[in-house]
C-alpha cells in the first residue's frame, strides 16, 4: 500500500527501510499511488503461482507506514473477497489510532501486530523520532483504545536495542515500565526483537543473546505470551517457479527490507545459482547496493535521489 519513497509517520533510528523521505503526521497528508485495484491485481498475479491453503497470512505492510492509506479499510475487505478463508494482518507502528477512521479500519484485519518501542517520551522521541503532533501519549492512548476493541488480535513487537555504545530501553525501569502499558493493552502476543537488519543509523547496535533473554525474562515476570523472535529463519515460499519475474521478485522482496543471500533463496524459491545470477545482474545495472553488518552481509536497493 506504501510504495517508495519510503513514507512514514516516524524515522525510526534502527528502521531496516533507512531513514524517513516522507514524514507524515496523518492520512490527509498522503497522497497514494496505489490503490485498491492495484493491491488487488498484484495479489490475484502472486495467488496464480501459489496455493492459498499453504498461506498463514496475506499481510500489509509496506515502505513505511500503511495506516497513512486512506483506502486500507477497503483493500482489507476486497483482500478477503478475493481469498476467502486465509486471514489478513497488518504490519504497523501504532502511530494513528487515536484516529478513529484509522481505528476502523485496522481492526477489519484478523491479526495486527504494532509497534511499542519506549517507555516514556523522551525515549519515544529519541527512537522512533515521529512526525510534529504524533506523541507518545496519542500511540499510548491509541493502542490501549485497539486493545480493548480488538478482542485478543493484537500483538505487540518491540525493538530493543543499544545506541552509541549504550543500551537505550532495555533497563529494568524501562522494562518495568514497559510492562504497565502493555498490560493495559491486553495484547494475545509480546514479541521481543533487536535489529538484526542494517539500520537506518549506523550508531544503532542489536542487542546480544543474553541481554534480549534478560528482556524477555523481565517481562515474562509481569506478562504472559512474550516470545523473543530475533533472527526466525526464512521459510520456502511453497510453489513459487524458480525461474518466472525472479529479478521482480527479488527486487519487490528488496523495497520491504534488506535481505541476505540465503534469504533471497528461500523468499524467491528460486535454487542459488539462479538467484547469484540474478543478484550480479541487477548489480551490474545498479540497482542494487550491499551493506554489511553485524558480519552479515545484506542486499538493499540503491536509493534513487
Amino acid at each position: 500500500m506504501i510504495t517508495p519513497p519510503k513514507t512514514c509517520t516516524f524515522d525510526c533510528i534502527y528502521c531496516q527501510l533507512g531513514r524517513t523521505r516522507v514524514k507524515l503526521s496523518s492520512p490527509a497528508e498522503f497522497r497514494p499511488r496505489v490503490h485498491v485495484e492495484d493491491v488487488l491485481r498484484d495479489l490475484e498475479r502472486e495467488l496464480a503461482t501459489l496455493d492459498p491453503s499453504l498461506l498463514d497470512y496475506i499481510t500489509f505492510s509496506g515502505c513505511g507506514e500503511p495506516t497513512l492509506h486512506p483506502e486500507l479499510g477497503e483493500a482489507i475487505e476486497a483482500v478477503r473477497h478475493a481469498c476467502p478463508g486465509v486471514p489478513v494482518a497488518i504490519l504497523t507502528n501504532a502511530s494513528l489510532f487515536w484516529l478513529d477512521d484509522v481505528l476502523e479500519a485496522t481492526l477489519k484485519a484478523d491479526l495486527i501486530v504494532a509497534k511499542l518501542d519506549a517507555p516514556d517520551s523522551m525515549l519515544f522521541k529519541a527512537i522512533n523520532r515521529p512526525a510534529e503532533g504524533v506523541t507518545f501519549q496519542r500511540v499510548v492512548e491509541g493502542l490501549t483504545k485497539l486493545g480493548e476493541a480488538a478482542s485478543g488480535r493484537l500483538a505487540i513487537q518491540s525493538m530493543f536495542l543499544r545506541a552509541g555504545g549504550r543500551v537505550l530501553n532495555a533497563d529494568e525501569r524501562s522494562l518495568e515500565k514497559m510492562a504497565e502499558l502493555l498490560k493495559a493493552m491486553r495484547p494475545r502476543q509480546i514479541q521481543v526483537n533487536t535489529p538484526t537488519r542494517p539500520p537506518a543509523e549506523a550508531y544503532v547496535r542489536p542487542l546480544g543473546p543474553q541481554e534480549l533473554s534478560y528482556v524477555a525474562e523481565q517481562l515474562r515476570a509481569r506478562l504472559e505470551g512474550v516470545e523473543i523472535i530475533s533472527w526466525h529463519p526464512a521459510e520456502l515460499v511453497p510453489g513459487r517457479p524458480e525461474a518466472a519475474r525472479l529479478g521482480e521478485a527479488i527486487l519487490a522482496t528488496l523495497e520491504r527490507r534488506p535481505c541476505r543471500f540465503h534469504e533471497l533463496c528461500a523468499i524467491t524459491g528460486a535454487d542459488p545459482m539462479s538467484v547469484r545470477a540474478e543478484l550480479d545482474r541487477l548489480m551490474s545495472e545498479g540497482l542494487l547496493a550491499t551493506r554489511d553488518y553485524e558480519g552479515q552481509r545484506f542486499y538493499t536497493l540503491r536509493r534513487r535521489p
